[in-house]
């Protein structure tokens, strides 16, 4: 079977078929051609599947024609279709799109991906997983989330999420992702119910042969050696922004969510077209999306606050993200920054990364500031004379400069080439006022702000920030015009082009 395609015909040949049956169904159906309802109906086969699916919104052909091919690469992805066709228009909407699947050739049941549980097997697994009392279920989801690659639904008993996972098509090594899920929580459990979990998995293992076998020996051995919890990783909602790459004010925005605190396992959701002004409707609506996932996951003792991080390019570093107003639709406007810690990052750098550009240079310098227990600054003054060829060399030749301090905004001609340099040498953290007629003062504040220990600056700029809200003087409320560069390379997401 390839792509849930059975038959005894050349695969590719029967895939196009269906692609084409598909997408010529879909391209006439109103849920299609209105784009907010295409949106939602994209959205609820993502969902069906675990995966995320970009809806880019170019016309709906093509649209359509990139959805199917994106999800027919999944063994449930016909099944995902199929159901979302029928949630967002109805019974008979499914039921016309089921006989035309038919018609094509193709198993229209689209049985589920993974292997076949016997009624005995599931019934002793329930009974095993309802012994399950002290697993914490945040970290759970993490591992899971990790293991799996699929977005996982949280608040549920095991055996409910055990059932869910049945519908959830096989893993690249065999092994179905209802039984990785025994297989953390055993690693997760005490050793008497450890013990009769395992033996469940085994059990299975040997009756589907020797290959699951070795695939569960090694899967086994990958989950004992995942990392613990690491006490930095906050509760995160981090939120891309890329302009269209067409001359427009028009920009994409796309958002991840951590869920659990201590593990950096970041759920994506989909791409939305926006403007600068309309940018904090769309923070809000990921926000909420947070809150909702973050509702479930049970509080860690001393666990950072929420955090809102931005990744942006080098032309949005100096916008105002940490008074993005929210509570557009209550009619109580506040800033993001009274309720989360706010911070930027760097697009650019972020994707250089990925391709195995700066990731070396950018860990090394995030773990010398990290280990030093304070940061070195280094200060842009922004002054007649000041040399960039200079600043570049010194950082160079310096790697325990671990922070920059631009007593100038992150502009063009003033401090934004100062600030790109230090990006593309690994500097991860850096302040620096965003008006262009700071005060003196403001620069000597930010020196004494970054002297703090490392892991106490996001609090201590929460701090300022809040305080400032409350100040009539707005001139010397340098909270309020204080952008934070905090920018862990140990936490990244797959920042794709969204304007491609």
């Amino acid at each position: 079977m390839v792509h849930g395609l059975p038959g005894a015909e050349e695969p590719d040949e029967a895939r196009v078929r269906l692609i084409g049956v598909l997408v010529e169904f879909l391209c006439v159906q109103d849920f299609v051609t209105d784009r907010d309802q295409c949106a939602l109906f994209v959205s609820f086969a993502s969902d069906r599947l675990g995966e995320p699916i970009t809806y880019r919104r170019t016309n709906p052909r093509a649209d359509m024609l990139s959805f199917v091919r994106d999800a027919l690469r999944h063994e449930t992805g016909l099944a995902a279709i199929v159901y979302a066709a029928g949630v967002i228009a109805g019974p008979d909407c499914r039921a016309r799109l089921k006989l035309l699947v038919e018609d094509a050739g193709t198993d229209a049941s689209m049985a589920g991906a993974s292997p076949e549980f016997t009624d005995v097997a599931v019934r002793d697994i329930h009974r095993l997983l309802a012994d399950v009392r002290r697993v914490d279920d945040g970290r759970l989801h993490a591992l899971l989330s990790h293991e799996l690659g699929v977005d996982v639904p949280y608040g549920q008993t095991p055996a409910q999420r055990f059932d869910h996972l049945c519908r959830v098509n096989t893993q690249a090594d065999g092994l179905p992702p209802a039984l990785v899920l025994v297989e953390i929580t055993a690693f997760l459990e005490q050793p008497a119910l450890r013990e009769g979990l395992r033996a469940w998995s085994d059990m299975w293992a040997r009756e589907a042969g020797g290959e699951v076998v070795r695939a569960l020996d090694e899967r086994r051995r990958a989950i004992e050696a995942l990392p613990t919890a690491d006490p930095d990783v906050a509760r995160c909602l981090v939120v891309m922004v890329e302009p269209a790459d067409d001359s427009s004010a028009d920009i994409y925005v796309r958002h991840w969510v951590n869920a659990a605190p201590g593990y950096w396992e970041p759920v994506a959701g989909d791409v939305r077209p926006t403007t600068l002004d309309q940018l904090a409707n769309e923070v809000e609506r990921a926000i909420g999306r947070g809150k909702e996932r973050w509702a479930d996951m049970p509080a860690m003792a001393n666990e950072p606050p929420v955090q809102v991080e931005f990744v942006l390019p080098f032309t949005l570093l100096n916008h105002d993200m940490a008074r993005l107003e929210m509570g557009t639709w209550s009619g109580e406007k506040l800033p993001i920054s009274l309720e989360y810690h706010v911070h930027l990052r760097s697009l650019e750098r972020m994707r250089a990364a990925q391709k195995g550009g700066y990731l070396p240079l950018w860990r090394d310098r995030w773990t010398q500031l990290r280990n030093a227990g304070v940061a070195e600054s280094y200060r842009w003054h922004g002054e007649d004379g000041e040399r960039l060829d200079r600043w570049r060399a010194k950082l160079i030749s310096n790697p325990d400069l671990t922070a920059v301090i631009l007593d100038v905004p992150a502009l063009p001609g003033l401090g934004l080439e100062a600030l790109v340099t230090a990006i593309a040498q690994g500097v991860g953290l850096a302040a620096w006022d965003r008006r262009t007629d700071s005060p003196d003062l403001s620069g000597e504040v930010l020196t004494l702000l970054l002297a703090h220990p490392p892991a106490q600056i996001p609090s201590w700029v929460s701090t300022l920030r809040k305080k400032a809200e409350g100040m009539n003087r707005d001139n010397w409320s340098l909270g309020k015009h204080l952008a934070l560069l905090w920018d862990d390379p140990n936490r990244l997401i797959d920042c794709e082009e969204l304007t491609a």
